[in-house]
């Protein structure tokens, strides 16, 4: 018995939250600290994961052009002899011929029609999934590489990689010889790959072609046994039929014929066919939102021959919402527009477009709703949500998605725009927000813009003077007069006006290129785009992690060989979510360091732009976390005065990633931890960083003050699990206001059904004695307002 209850009184101890502290600080309103930059409330904006095309961008259809294919073996077709594959699919490949085979020699020639690697030759690929595969022009088009995928999912390099590239628009002729365990491969006639396996090796199967990241044609295919005689030649007419891909949102409709076509299509690799000779025929993208009185507009591209044109509608279980007609197309492409009137509010409805007789292809169906139109093209609440932060700078369009970027494809008329080249984490964007659609965005909610341009890194077609020209372009498109070459055509594009654009920051993430390299292509992209604007501010990329990462001595190499040419060095941070605590003080060490480098250097006025900072969850963690990195750039004012985290945006569908500040679906959104805590540390900035002295116990605390001095903030983390009683000695304190997020899980979290289970709540504060008296429950954040006239 006594065991029993000794063991429950264990038990509800352990239950129990730790024993309040008490701790006592003292706030040197009479000594400046340092400055504070609002720049370190920035923000990031990359099109990834739905955040503008099916997010805040207010176009309703998804996949408007269909240039995103669901099937990642590409689109294969045929033609004057020749079997194309015309989209940049990931992993595009296409086998046939006989799974008997055993030694043969596969021929073929191949040329490269754009995009980033070459050519994919496969071999012995069996009817359990295993094949080898010669990957010519392979990892950026850099090398030739043998691989074996000896069960799905299982595939690795063998053999020897050599040195080599593919050229575009050029023919090359390919050769694959199997020879028991033995594969060569020969391009132009010339050995380049020779490989004996070993245990495991795959001794039989069919052939086929592929791509990587590339658009390719290839011809007089043929297969012969070792002695020389034809096993098969021409082009795999039947099989090319069954690889048609599925249209990534969309899914056919009617008894009619629905298909991906290649031939023809008004811009990009892709219009839909529809063919209503077996009955009507059409095709539906779900969960489209419908308001009533809120009319939904735009255009649709369509040529054929159909005499009862076509017809667009939205409708849900209950019935039609709206209805709209397009004319009879013409053998031409034309633009037919698409007015669309609800008549009931309908969350989750269809849009469908019906073909009832002939034959049409349909390309750029683009629908926006007019309370869309009426703030610039955004979604409005999702602009709402971006203005309530207040960003002082917008980084864009990357990340990632900006050493793919090219910016003339996000110019001029939506409908002649191009695609983006791949498709990158669950997003082929259309580039619906260009420069213009940004700069606009910028503008609405008070932000300088930061353009982030494209270093070359992935397009080896292209020299390093061709990106530094577009580069320099694109600055002469958002600055130059309008008597400049660019320049007038930024003004017949609506805008005569200069943007004006200050910070520009040379490649992402350019640690592939090795620091020394990469500190001499900055030089030569600075000097370039400051010709053309010697007025820029210039950001260079620097290292990752908690310490100096990529070598060891990245930062330092590209400090010392960039300096004195750039202003801002850009450094990223992702915290695992359970470091929420020690996290933000490691981190701020690193800051410590480069501030050094920065004094030592030929570039003592230089300073950190955090460009990509987050915790990768979406739970109470995250907030924790965002309060204790803002306190650490505050207090590290002095050479971090720029900021921005990453995610920004993010579609609930999405399927990596969930660390984004605003989360939404079709309907609406809800604000992550981060959000929160970031918000109100906003709301209450304040320019002049103040001593705080006494032993904070694990508290983060920082105190500013407005240039007046009459009111100061506390922003207080408590990361621990026990209460904390604050007093804070403040002179001249009069009053305070307490505003606190204590959730009281790690595992609180926001959801589109409950928007608001972490969220700011105000709390009691009390002024005594000279003193700020404050309670901050375990794991919580608070700002208290102190007013001091």
């Amino acid at each position: 018995m006594r065991l029993h209850a000794l063991l429950c009184i264990i038990i509800l101890c352990a239950a129990m939250p730790a024993l309040a502290q008490e701790v006592t600080l003292r706030v040197r309103t009479d000594r400046e600290a340092g400055r504070v930059d609002e720049r370190i409330y920035s923000h990031f904006l990359e099109h990834i994961f739905r955040s503008v095309n099916g997010g805040l961008w207010g176009e309703q259809v998804w996949n408007r052009s269909f240039e995103s294919l669901l099937d990642d073996r590409g689109y294969w077709s045929t033609a004057q002899g020749e079997l194309r594959q015309a989209t940049m699919a990931q992993n595009a490949r296409f086998l046939f011929g006989d799974p008997t085979w055993t030694d043969y020699e596969f021929r073929a020639e191949a040329m490269k029609t754009g995009g980033l690697e070459g050519f994919l030759v496969i071999v012995r690929a069996d009817e359990q999934g295993a094949f080898y595969w010669a990957n010519l022009g392979g990892w950026s088009n850099q090398a030739h590489q043998l691989e074996h995928e000896a069960a799905p999912g299982r595939r690795r390099p063998v053999g020897p990689r050599p040195a080599g590239r593919i050229e575009a628009n050029r023919w090359y002729a390919l050769r694959v010889r199997c020879e028991g365990p033995r594969l060569r491969v020969w391009i132009d006639d010339q050995l380049v790959l020779d490989f004996t396996d070993g245990p495991g090796a795959t001794l039989r199967g069919r052939i086929g072609l592929g791509t990587w990241h590339t658009t390719a044609r290839f011809r007089n295919l043929r297969v012969s046994a070792l002695d020389g005689r034809e096993l098969w030649s021409g082009l795999p007419d039947t099989q090319v039929a069954a690889h048609v891909p599925t249209i990534d949102h969309w899914t056919p409709l009617g008894e009619g014929a629905v298909a991906a076509t290649a031939e023809d299509p008004l811009n990009g690799r892709i219009g839909v066919s529809m063919n209503a000779a077996r009955g009507p025929a059409g095709v539906r993208q779900r969960a489209i939102r419908a308001v009533r009185g809120d009319t939904i507009s735009g255009s649709i591209w369509v040529r054929g021959a159909a005499p009862q044109g076509l017809r667009v509608r939205l409708a849900d279980e209950a019935g039609v919402v709206a209805e709209a007609a397009v004319p009879a197309p013409t053998a031409e492409w034309r633009e037919y527009t698409v007015r669309l009137r609800p008549s009931r509010t309908a969350r989750d409805a269809v849009l469908e477009v019906w073909l009832a007789e002939g034959a049409a292809v349909i390309d750029q169906l683009s629908l926006m709703p007019a309370s869309a139109r009426r703030v610039g093209g955004f979604r409005p609440d999702l602009l709402q949500a971006v203005a309530a932060l207040r960003p002082p700078t917008i980084r864009w369009p990357g990340g990632i998605y900006a050493e793919h970027y090219r910016w003339k494809d996000g110019i001029g008329p939506q409908h002649q725009r191009g695609r983006f080249p791949i498709r990158l984490w669950d997003d082929e964007d259309v580039n619906s927000l260009g420069t213009h659609e940004f700069i606009d965005l910028c503008r609405r909610v008070g932000a300088e813009p930061v353009i982030v341009v494209n270093g070359g890194r992935h397009d080896p077609s292209m020299t390093m003077e061709d990106y530094i020209r577009e580069a320099c372009e694109w600055v002469e498109y958002c600055n130059g007069p309008v008597t400049s070459r660019w320049g007038a055509v930024r003004a017949a594009n609506g805008h005569p006006e200069p943007f004006g654009v200050k910070y520009w920051e040379i490649c992402n993430e350019a640690w592939a290129y090795g620091a020394e390299p990469y500190a001499r292509r900055a030089n030569a992209f600075i000097e370039a785009m400051k010709r053309v604007d010697p007025t820029i501010r210039i950001i260079v990329c620097g290292g990752a992690g908690t310490h100096n990462a990529f070598g060891g001595n990245w930062n330092q190499v590209v400090i010392t060989g960039s300096a004195p040419r750039f202003d801002y060095l850009s450094i990223h941070h992702y915290e695992d979510p359970n470091r929420f605590a020690e996290g933000p003080l490691d981190y701020e060490r690193h800051f410590v360091e480069i501030a050094e480098m920065f004094a030592r250097s030929a570039n003592p006025n230089a300073h950190l732009f955090v460009s990509e900072w987050n915790a990768q969850s979406t739970d109470w963690r995250t907030g924790l976390y965002a309060g204790g990195i803002l306190n650490a750039f505050e207090r590290q004012g002095a050479v971090v005065t720029m900021a921005s985290p990453a995610l920004f945006l993010r579609h609930v569908s999405a399927t990596d990633w969930d660390n984004a500040f605003i989360n939404f679906d079709h309907n609406r959104w809800f604000p992550a931890p981060n959000y929160v805590v970031m918000k109100l540390w906003r709301d209450h900035f304040a320019p002049v960083r103040l001593d705080v002295e006494g032993d904070a116990r694990g508290l983060s605390v920082v105190a500013t003050a407005t240039e007046r001095r009459d009111r100061v903030i506390l922003k207080l983390v408590n990361p621990t699990r026990s209460e904390v009683r604050l007093a804070a000695e403040t002179p001249g304190a009069r009053r305070a206001t307490m505003w606190r997020v204590a959730p009281g899980e790690l595992s609180a979290r926001n959801t589109l059904e409950r928007p608001d289970a972490v969220r700011t709540e105000r709390a009691q504060a009390v002024v005594r004695d000279g003193r700020v008296h404050v309670t901050l429950p375990p794991i919580s954040v608070a700002v208290v307002s102190v007013t001091t006239r």
